[in-house]
């Protein structure tokens, strides 16, 4: 009964958490002329890539079992381009069938921009894995950070700015609106990262009672507990219309994912991945490289994003009877 209740008033914070976090990123990109490629894929995704963030972090540091952090660290760019990208086709399908958004396509310049910086991020992180040399996987986390890096820098001329949000309430004072916004920004994170932890330790209870492994838990639940519930935010913008919002928010954190986590595990851990572990790796690339050639035109239809829905559990399938 308390793992229901966790997962109920979890995803309770999460929604509340994620509608005043989109009101005032929508309300800070337009107040100081952000481009909307930066909002949605660095400043909306890495804020609520953070919790997820620090799972395998916490996880090396006090020397717990290396399969939750190597399992924490490459499911959460799985789940994105799988799990979150179907909910994002549901979520675009649903909103263009009730009126609340014209066409059931996305634009999707800012996939193609990320897809490129994630799909170099992954090669150069598988290159390291089949490779059993710890100087190359230090040599790889050194240009993983510098990619990121790289990203960041051309991304922040990317997009025109977002129109004038629709606001409850409207403050003429630059000085107050900017208190406010910064409160309620830290608020909305708050909100979300509390919800997140009530819905992870209610999926962890189930799956524990369930009898599955600490690696199963890691790879395919923490992202899920963890991650998806902050996509709402995604779903928000979809249904309002403001797809490089709701794509960045996605893809960014693909990125981000895809670097810095990624650079702490191969320093940090063995990663030593089986042949069947490698899926962890294949898998996003193909989702990310069949939504990227898809896209090519610049716009993404629903029925593509829902696709890579069912991709998700495959790794976890493949790696079975495999331990780290």
């Amino acid at each position: 009964m308390s793992a229901v209740v966790d997962l109920v008033s979890g995803m309770a914070e999460v929604l509340l958490g994620a509608w005043v976090f989109t009101n005032v990123v929508e309300w800070i990109s337009y107040r100081f002329k952000l481009p909307a490629g930066f909002v949605g894929s660095f400043v909306a995704a890495v804020a609520t890539a953070l919790p997820e963030t620090l799972v395998p972090i916490v996880a090396i540091a006090t020397g717990r079992q290396e399969g939750v952090a190597v399992g924490a660290i490459l499911g959460a760019p799985l789940m994105l381009s799988t799990l979150a990208m179907g909910v994002g086709g549901i979520a675009v399908a649903l909103a263009s069938a009730l009126g609340y958004r014209g066409s059931p396509e996305v634009r999707c310049d800012q996939l193609r921009f990320d897809a490129r910086h994630f799909l170099a991020a992954y090669a150069l992180t598988l290159l390291a894995t089949l490779v059993k040399s710890w100087p190359l996987r230090c040599a790889v986390a050194a240009l993983l950070i510098a990619l990121y890096a790289y990203y960041l820098k051309r991304l922040s001329g990317i997009g025109e700015p977002i129109e004038r949000p629709s606001l409850p309430v409207e403050l003429a004072h630059p000085a107050l609106a900017a208190a406010l916004s910064t409160l309620l920004l830290a608020v909305s994170v708050l909100l979300m990262v509390l919800g997140a932890r009530s819905f992870a330790r209610g999926v962890e209870e189930i799956s524990l009672s369930v009898g599955l492994s600490s690696l199963v838990v890691s790879s395919l639940l923490t992202p899920v507990a963890t991650e998806l519930p902050e996509k709402v935010n995604s779903v928000i913008w979809y249904i309002r219309g403001r797809d490089r919002l709701a794509l960045g928010n996605v893809t960014g954190a693909m990125v981000f994912q895809a670097t810095f986590p990624v650079s702490i595990g191969l320093v940090f851990t063995r990663w030593d991945l089986s042949p069947r572990d490698l899926t962890y790796l294949l898998v996003p690339m193909a989702s990310m490289l069949a939504l990227y050639l898809r896209g090519r035109r610049g716009r993404l239809d629903w029925v593509t994003m829902t696709a890579m829905a069912p991709l998700y559990p495959l790794p976890a399938l493949a790696s079975a009877g495999t331990t780290l």
